[in-house]
């Protein structure tokens, strides 16, 4: 059986059954949001390992929704073939956190329910849901047309025009980094905190409660070469734990980006709040990227889909065609790609818990 989930129902289903097999403290938070059918959606949560670790291992899947598939097959391999032939040493823990947007996840969409990007929705103290990027106001009519999605849009001519116009690290700067003023638009942060972040902000202290040292891996899909895992360690760490990760983890055309080396910083990321949050421990945080299509067609597919939420009707040919331009980019469906990912999503974690366990975090 492929521990790739068919949809977001299959997906918790089979990280709920592989928690309880290993005898996981298995959790569950509802999430609050009106979607296609009247069916509940969760972010759930199993702890396996020490009940008062000094060391935890934090695996999230999902921020992205759609990207959830991914994470949750990684997630769940982890849970049925990893964990179970492994003696975790005494006070390490590991700590599963699936589907931290299950709304998006469930209906195939990057955001969230209210139509919030969740890794520009976790802004810092003295951050505000407000502005967005000197040019998004003028690139609005091209990234969120008020029309339904077309197969045959000039996209790419389109988008041409605007790199010529802004140039290209310009359009790095506005397209993914996050805006608060266009609710309807992509990479919408929001303006208040998501469901999401206030049960982090709630529970994720009591996870933590007498942890020391943290390593938090979130798991992505899109950025990077195609089943190649990318570690996007975040600029606001401590740039020592560059070279941590370096020595902690191998993976074939593994490519680990510090400050240096982002293609962009967006605001309102996860990671950082975490950090901030739990400031009283050592919390070492990376955004784990498995490598899918180029960054083109991954935005063609962001924005199509966004397109077919707001002036489609589910049952045109044109919206299933976004709805699966956007899957497919995130989780492609040939099943190379699916077993390779896994396989070294794996081994990552496993290489995770061998580098905390080698280490002292100094």
């Amino acid at each position: 059986m492929s521990v790739f989930p068919s949809d977001y129902w299959q997906a918790r289903d089979r990280f709920r059954q592989a928690a309880q097999s290993l005898a996981c403290v298995l959790e569950t938070h509802p999430i609050k949001a009106l979607g296609p059918q009247d069916q509940s959606l969760s972010m759930d949560v199993a702890r396996y390992g020490s009940k008062s670790p000094q060391i935890t291992l934090i695996l999230s899947s999902g921020l992205h929704g759609v990207e959830g598939y991914c994470g949750s097959a990684i997630q769940v391999a982890t849970l049925t073939e990893l964990l179970p032939n492994l003696t975790l040493p005494k006070g390490v823990a590991v700590l599963l956190i699936h589907a931290l947007n299950p709304y998006g996840f469930a209906w195939n969409r990057r955001c969230n329910e209210d139509n919030i990007d969740l890794n520009r929705n976790f802004l810092l103290p003295g951050q505000a849901f407000a502005g967005s990027p000197d040019a998004y106001a003028q690139l609005d009519a091209f990234l969120n047309p008020r029309q339904p999605p077309n197969p045959r849009d000039s996209y790419l001519l389109k988008l041409l025009g605007y790199t010529v116009r802004y140039g290209v690290s310009s359009l790095k700067q506005t397209l993914p980094v996050g805006q608060y003023d266009f609710p309807q638009g992509i990479f919408f942060g929001g303006q208040a905190p998501a469901q999401t972040q206030r049960i982090l902000a709630t529970q994720l202290p009591n996870w933590l409660a007498q942890t020391q040292q943290v390593l938090h891996l979130d798991l992505h899909t899109g950025l990077g070469r195609w089943t190649a895992p990318t570690f996007l360690v975040k600029p606001q760490a401590d740039q020592k734990d560059l070279p941590w990760f370096q020595q902690t983890f191998t993976a074939e055309g593994l490519q680990i980006l510090g400050q240096q080396g982002a293609t962009y910083v967006c605001q309102g990321d996860i990671g950082p709040w975490c950090q901030a949050l739990m400031s009283d421990c050592d919390y070492r945080f990376a955004t784990v990227e498995f490598g899918t299509y180029p960054l083109l067609p991954v935005l063609k597919a962001i924005r199509a889909e966004n397109q077919a939420h707001w002036w489609d009707q589910p049952t045109s040919s044109t919206y299933q065609w976004a709805k699966s331009l956007l899957l497919e980019a995130n989780a492609p469906s040939r099943l190379a790609w699916r077993q390779i990912v896994v396989t070294q999503g794996v081994a990552l974690v496993h290489q995770a818990l061998e580098g905390l366990n080698g280490s002292s975090h100094t």
